[in-house]
């Protein structure tokens, strides 16, 4: 089983960084919620039933650590979070430039500096 999460983990890590270095601010908001959620599952194998049953067991076995579902669930708390501000981000950037390929938003960029700048100089 953890031989599983392992590789869900690592599959689900490496396309978020493939996702992240596209060129689209879509695609680059969907690989930061694919490597946040990668690092949740990477948390929750650390404690899955084959380490201990749940706290509320009466025969004195082995028990789950609860921290590690604690902290799963701040990272899912702020993942969320980050999520939303990156998409309120990318919202804002296409409709402010019309469009989300980093390319064109960085010769829309340029233009503006340069109009700016010949402004400054006249």
């Amino acid at each position: 089983m953890i031989l599983i999460a392992s590789l869900v983990v690592g599959l689900l890590f490496a396309v978020g960084v493939r996702m992240v270095l596209e060129r689209e601010l879509v695609r680059v908001a969907c690989g930061t919620v694919l490597i946040t959620n990668s690092s949740v599952l990477l948390i929750l194998a650390g404690s899955f039933p084959e380490r201990g049953e749940a706290l509320n067991v009466h025969d004195g076995g082995p028990v789950t650590d609860p921290v590690l579902q604690s902290l799963a669930l701040t990272a899912i708390v702020i993942g969320f979070a980050v999520s939303a501000l990156l998409l309120t981000l990318v919202h804002r950037t296409q409709r402010a430039h019309g469009s989300l390929r980093t390319d064109r938003l960085v010769e829309a960029e340029l233009k503006r500096v340069h109009a700016v700048e010949k402004e400054e100089g006249h």
